[in-house]
């Protein structure tokens, strides 16, 4: 069984009602663990009342819209010549990444094991987002417009996931002139979480 040692430890705390809630990659772990907890039909899952997931970042579209297809698979083929060589710990080239980062993490982004847990292939229009369809709770995704992780415009891709995920009870936005990490903007972001907890009261049992 998946481990969720912080589920585990508030509702040893006496919580019941417990909103899961993931920022840029952690959004990538919440719907992971989401996901297992429903696979293992685990008993802790009514305890999930939502799902919050803020800035949820599409790493490899932004890296080959960034660097160009050429250049992202070149990265990716040296990344494995380094592993091959055992120097997973070294650092990638500087121009290959926004900023400093190891063989190790640039795989783990980039190579085979990420088709595990890319949740958000923003480019492929054919892309189900079936892991995200598997939430049945209430959901809410929100970005910021200024410097997110996502090599589209966020006009064009909200109605399009909303045309893509199923989920009764989404509320998908932006808010404009945040940033990825809603730098001066945590009290709105915050007000609109609690409306969205407040407002779905009734799913909440």
């Amino acid at each position: 069984m998946i481990y969720c040692g912080a589920i585990e430890k508030m509702l040893e705390l006496g919580y019941t009602k417990i909103h899961l809630q993931g920022h840029s990659l952690g959004c990538t772990k919440i719907i992971y663990t989401y996901n297992k907890l429903k696979e293992e039909n685990a008993d802790i899952l009514k305890n999930i009342k939502s799902v919050i997931l803020l800035s949820l970042v599409d790493i490899p579209g932004v890296q080959r819209a960034h660097i160009g297809e050429k250049n992202f698979y070149e990265g990716l083929t040296y990344a494995k010549k380094m592993e091959a060589e055992n120097k997973r710990k070294d650092l990638m080239p500087r121009e290959i990444f926004i900023h400093p980062i190891s063989v190790s993490t640039y795989l783990t982004y980039f190579g085979n094991d990420n088709q595990e847990l890319d949740f958000a292939k923003f480019a492929d229009r054919y892309y189900d987002y079936k892991e995200i369809n598997n939430i049945d709770v209430p959901l809410f995704m929100r970005w910021g417009t200024i410097y997110e992780f996502i090599a589209q415009e966020l006009d064009q891709l909200i109605p399009a996931l909303k045309e893509k995920i199923n989920n009764t009870k989404l509320d998908i936005d932006y808010i404009a002139g945040a940033d990825h990490n809603y730098h001066r903007k945590e009290e709105v972001l915050a007000g609109q979480m609690i409306k969205f907890i407040e407002g779905n009261k009734h799913a909440i049992k």
